[in-house]
């Protein structure tokens, strides 16, 4: 194809060309010279130049667990199908890893129903001791309704608060505090000030939680860092002893 460009024959049109054509240039000059100076380096972001620098764990998961790969292609398992657990990211806060649990979606729905997911948000450190699905269901039945009905709000949230701890108390911190008390358990603070202490089986070695009732609560996870805390699964409820 045959293309012409056509410019003005009466004198004075290469002038105007030429002027045309240096204003053209004079505009990408200035185009550039206000690119001059810019560090794209931190306003350019390739996913395939950007590392991960995060690290994760798995969370506790009674399908994921109950789950057992077929032998001889006959299937022995009660779950069909495998679903992988839910992973707990180091550098996500407390409320997202709870949140993205599925063993832990009714004490999700609890602690939003009392309003203390601001708790798990902020800065912190905490260390949460979570109740799954299973032991918040056995504890909302001792009561008429359930815990979720609206004339249990005030003690669901004595409840949930003592799952919250102050403090960053992972299990190594946890056994360097027992060691330096003798052996003896340690003692945390909880949320609206109750006491949960904490113990090592001196015959298994395991870590579990006691009430100054007496009653025992042992752990379903290893300590699970968090960017604002700690987070433990717990079997069992504990409860504050004016419940």
């Amino acid at each position: 194809m045959y293309v012409r460009f056509g410019f003005s024959s009466v004198p004075g049109g290469l002038t105007r060309f030429s002027g045309l054509r240096s204003g053209a240039v004079a505009l990408l000059g200035l185009a550039l010279a206000g690119c001059h100076g810019t560090d794209w380096s931190h306003n350019y972001q390739d996913s395939f130049e950007t590392q991960a620098k995060t690290s994760m764990s798995y969370m506790p998961d009674t399908v994921a667990d109950a789950f057992e790969k077929p032998k001889n292609n006959e299937p022995s398992t009660p779950v069909a199908y495998h679903r992988p657990a839910s992973p707990s990211y180091d550098d996500r806060p407390l409320d997202e890893n709870i949140a993205a649990s599925v063993e832990l979606a009714d004490y999700t729905a609890a602690i939003q129903h009392v309003g203390l997911v601001p708790w798990i948000t902020g800065p912190g450190p905490y260390t949460v001791f979570a109740i799954p699905n299973e032991a918040m269901e056995k504890l909302s039945a001792r009561w008429p309704g359930g815990l979720m009905a609206p004339a249990m709000k005030g003690q669901l949230t004595h409840i949930l608060g003592y799952t919250i701890a102050s403090g960053k108390w992972d299990e190594k911190a946890i056994r360097k505090a027992i060691a330096r008390n003798h052996g003896r358990g340690i003692g945390l603070k909880t949320l609206y000030g109750d006491i949960i202490s904490v113990h090592i089986d001196a015959r298994t070695g395991e870590i579990f939680l006691n009430n100054p009732a007496g009653q025992v609560a042992h752990l379903w996870s290893h300590s699970l860092p968090q960017s604002n805390g700690v987070l433990y699964f717990m079997r069992d409820a504990l409860l504050p002893v004016s419940h």
